[in-house]
């Protein structure tokens, strides 16, 4: 579960006094003390490093604080722009992020996977020409149609940095990793197969042969549906809009998949979240299937619903075996 961390007051405590969420990503022993915690606290079946997504654009040369998201000072306006991005050297420029890999490995039971993971590249160019969040990514949809060129040549530099960012991550020790395309909804169909599809077909090649679970979410993006079995992941995680059971006729024993409960289902009620869990477990079985939720926790969720959630799974996962 991505973002687990947050419903936790240990981590609460360290956001306190810190000060600063920036501090907890590069300092590694904190870094993975936060990575550790839902495992530890929750009893969840793997641990998701505790990263960003914008972690590997800072070296890029694209400077942004938290506000409380990431707000970028000098957002990309022009091809100048695109062009004057920096290569990025992991092992050099990144060194917290692979030291708190390490950590975490040593510290987790054998049994426990580390999922490692970055962003889609149309999700990190997003943020880089945005400067911050936004619904609709009207910028970039801006660019990608006024000059496509430039938008190529921008999504070409981040493929190769995430390919090198997830591939050092899986050096260090991560055992799978996933790549969150949390901004991917916003292209029709037709853009996603001209202008994303081989990007991310370029990324999941590069990461082939290596032992590692590739996997792969788009959120927003049941209209993707029939495309996203071509990117070449391993697994297709998928939000809570999409029904498992269509996605499951529609790629057959090909792709496992991943998800998908709401996660605003964690806010109701004990009946309600049992009810929920149950029915997707149900319409899962016989399927290759991860259970997880359809995005990250939502901050408010109490801690007691995520153990009743995590505690459903188990027994419903043990009354099955």
């Amino acid at each position: 579960m991505r973002q687990a961390g947050r419903i936790l007051k240990p981590y609460r405590d360290l956001r306190e006094k810190t000060g600063s969420i920036l501090t907890l990503f590069k300092t590694p022993e904190l870094a993975a003390e936060i990575t550790l915690m839902p495992v530890e606290m929750l009893d969840v079946d793997a641990a998701i490093l505790f990263t960003d997504l914008v972690t590997p654009l800072e070296p890029m040369g694209c400077r942004f604080e938290y506000k409380p998201g990431p707000v970028f000072s000098h957002p990309i306006r022009s091809r100048e722009d695109v062009e004057a991005l920096c290569p990025v050297d992991v092992e050099t420029d990144l060194p917290h992020v692979l030291e708190t890999v390490r950590m975490v490995r040593r510290a987790l039971p054998p049994a426990v996977p580390l999922i490692g993971y970055g962003g889609g590249p149309i999700t990190l160019a997003g943020w880089m020409v945005e400067g911050e969040g936004s619904r609709d990514f009207t910028s970039l949809r801006r660019l990608i149609y006024s000059d496509p060129e430039g938008a190529h040549l921008l999504l070409d530099k981040l493929s190769e940095v995430v390919v090198d960012y997830l591939h050092a991550q899986i050096r260090a020790g991560v055992q799978a990793v996933q790549l969150f395309d949390t901004s991917i909804g916003i292209l029709s169909a037709a853009a996603f197969e001209r202008i994303a599809l081989p990007y991310l077909q370029r990324i999941f090649s590069a990461l082939e042969g290596l032992e590692t679970p590739r996997i792969y979410f788009a959120l927003g993006a049941t209209h993707l549906l029939p495309l996203l079995a071509q990117v070449g992941a391993d697994v297709l995680a998928l939000d809570w809009r999409t029904d498992l059971a269509d996605a499951s006729r529609l790629f057959g024993d090909r792709v496992p998949l991943q998800g998908n409960l709401d996660p605003s289902v964690l806010l109701s009620t004990p009946e309600a979240i049992i009810s929920e869990t149950g029915k997707i477990l149900r319409s899962t079985e016989g399927m290759a299937h991860i259970f997880n939720l359809g995005h990250g926790i939502l901050p408010e969720t109490p801690l007691d619903h995520v153990r009743l959630l995590v505690d459903t799974v188990h027994e419903y996962r043990a009354d099955n075996t």
